[in-house]
């Protein structure tokens, strides 16, 4: 089955390892100190300094209470969902998958061929039956008025 998604990669994000942070700390610090040595200090450079850290600490403490409460809100709402119930289902689901790959592959076809020409006549099945239900609603209403009149 064709794959527009790399579904396992999706499955498994990657998170900032410690070595990448650190790393990227280093780069920063090397950035800002190169400026730091071409500047001759003054006490305005030094107090300009000082706020400058001040305030990219403090926003860096704001910051990480911001995303810690986002965090716990998606972990509430994740909790919600994604239930046993909710993973046995997709496991199920992702079973039917497999099995249909394997049988599609053991009889020569391709699946995404199948499931697109399957498509347009299930629609049309769905289509049908509301087509249907559409059209008795009418005559069931019809029925139900006529049988009050009756009694």
């Amino acid at each position: 089955m064709a794959e527009d998604v790399d579904w396992e990669r999706f499955s498994d994000p990657t998170i900032v390892s410690a070595k990448h942070m650190i790393i990227i700390c280093l780069v920063i610090e090397i950035i800002l100190q190169s400026f730091v040595i071409m500047i001759h200090p003054t006490e305005w450079w030094i107090w300009q300094l000082l706020g400058f850290i001040t305030a990219t600490n403090l926003g860096a403490v704001i910051l990480a209470i911001m995303s810690a409460r986002s965090a716990n809100d998606i972990g509430k709402a994740y909790k919600s969902v994604f239930t046993p119930s909710f993973y046995k289902t997709m496991r199920l689901i992702s079973q039917f998958q497999e099995y249909f790959e394997e049988e599609a592959t053991k009889e020569g076809r391709d699946l995404d061929a199948e499931v697109r020409e399957l498509s347009p006549k299930i629609w049309a099945l769905i289509k049908a039956r509301l087509d249907v239900s559409d059209t008795l609603e009418p005559l069931v209403a019809f029925d139900k008025e006529s049988e009050d009149d009756l009694f």
